[in-house]
């Protein structure tokens, strides 16, 4: 009998390199949504850092106060972008999530695949093997009756 030999089997190979591809990519998107994120929990740290520490003095010059608006603006306007960035990167996170669901499922049906193949070939070595068995022994039952 022939050793076992799956047809697809370099497909399944490169299938499960594209799925490996699919999960970096999904890595790296979510590497950057999480370093969006704490850009995001830096400024909100920095903002009530300083609205608190002008808070606490007991008289603001007017330049602060008008430094203080003018840092309100940017960092409103910094806040506005990182969140627009912030839903893009989790837009194409979840883009990637469904892409590489999509892969393992490519893998795993070449995969089950693969295992009912694998189960058909034990099944057919065991019929054969037990043909030959019968085979054998049958072959020496005529030998031992012209002994007897």
């Amino acid at each position: 009998m022939q050793r076992f030999q799956f047809r697809l089997e370099r497909v399944l190979e490169w299938r499960r390199k594209k799925c490996r591809m699919e999960e970096n990519r999904l890595a790296a998107c979510l590497d950057l949504l999480r370093a969006i994120e704490h850009k995001i929990e830096r400024l909100r740290a920095e903002r009530s850092s300083i609205e608190g520490e002008l808070v606490n003095r007991s008289a603001i010059p007017a330049a602060e106060l008008l430094n203080l608006e003018h840092y309100r603006l940017r960092a409103n306007r910094e806040a506005s972008e990182l969140a627009a960035q912030r839903r893009d990167r989790a837009r194409s996170a979840a883009e990637q999530q469904a892409r590489v669901q999509q892969a393992q499922q490519r893998v795993k049906l070449l995969e089950r695949m693969r295992e009912r193949r694998l189960e058909e070939y034990v099944a057919l070595a065991g019929r054969e093997l037990e043909t030959l068995a019968a085979e054998a022994y049958l072959a020496r039952w005529p030998h031992r009756r012209r002994m007897n």
